[in-house]
């Protein structure tokens, strides 16, 4: 199987050519995973043009769901176009073409990727308390903007607080390390990001509080994070390079 990866404006473009079978599915799966990650850097979108892929086994059909579940958690739209019958067949009979959307052709793939690119914007401060405000303000312009309705502006407004006063006070020194919070608006879903160049620190890995527990049992902290997990539809941790990456997502659009 001989496998393509092209970047066109804002989309990572893979083409298949010949059997996805069991043999060829860890290699394919592979090279979707890097064209996500460079979807994920500087685009919106993973399309997939089948017009040339001749074969799926249940090993392919594997590989496009790990990576629409990868996809959707990175903020990124992930299409399929221009199948064949036989394949097509494939993904109707195993309900998959009710998970991954289906377009007729690479072009009106593109089409709609470009449609959904969405809204984007990317502020950096030092680790300070006082620039809670201005992290605020950003927020909430960028919300009037692209006008959001009113009712989950108070979950990312939270989720940005905990989450920024947590590197603040738990991370590198304050006024020693770079914050980057970024805001993508794609699909009607709205991605929250928050990274620094701190120690690293997963704050998943704090175990919840007991929200039964008596009065004098709660421990005085705790709560942001868990806060945050439970306002928020997705919420992920992981370490890029130096850096901690907090992802929070939230649908906000119908």
């Amino acid at each position: 199987m001989k496998v393509r990866v092209e970047m066109l404006e804002i989309t990572s473009l893979v083409i298949p050519e010949g059997r996805l079978d069991f043999a060829a599915a860890a290699h394919f799966e592979q090279r979707l995973a890097e064209a996500l990650d460079v979807a994920g850097a500087s685009g919106a979108a993973l399309i997939v043009d089948c017009a040339w892929l001749e074969y799926v086994s249940s090993a392919g059909l594997r590989t496009f769901l790990v990576t629409a579940r990868a996809a959707e958690r990175a903020g990124v739209m992930f299409a399929l176009a221009a199948l064949t019958p036989a394949v097509r067949e494939v993904f109707e009979l195993s309900g998959f073409n009710r998970m991954i959307p289906l377009h007729a052709d690479r072009g009106t793939a593109l089409e709609h990727a470009v449609s959904r690119a969405g809204r984007k914007a990317r502020l950096v401060v030092l680790n300070e308390a006082l620039q809670l405000p201005a992290l605020t303000r950003f927020l909430q312009e960028f919300w009037a903007d692209a006008a959001l309705p009113a009712g989950p502006a108070q979950a990312f407004e939270l989720a940005l607080e905990e989450t920024f006063m947590n590197v603040v006070l738990h991370g590198a020194p304050a006024g020693s390390a770079r914050v980057e919070v970024s805001l993508h608006l794609s699909g009607g879903q709205l991605a929250l990001t928050v990274e620094d160049d701190g120690p690293a620190f997963d704050p998943l890995s704090v175990p919840a509080p007991d929200v039964s527990a008596r009065l004098e049992d709660r421990p005085v902290g705790g709560q942001g994070i868990h806060l945050v997990r439970r306002m928020m539809d997705e919420v992920s941790y992981r370490r890029v390079g130096r850096r901690n990456q907090l992802r929070m997502s939230k649908r906000v659009e119908s």
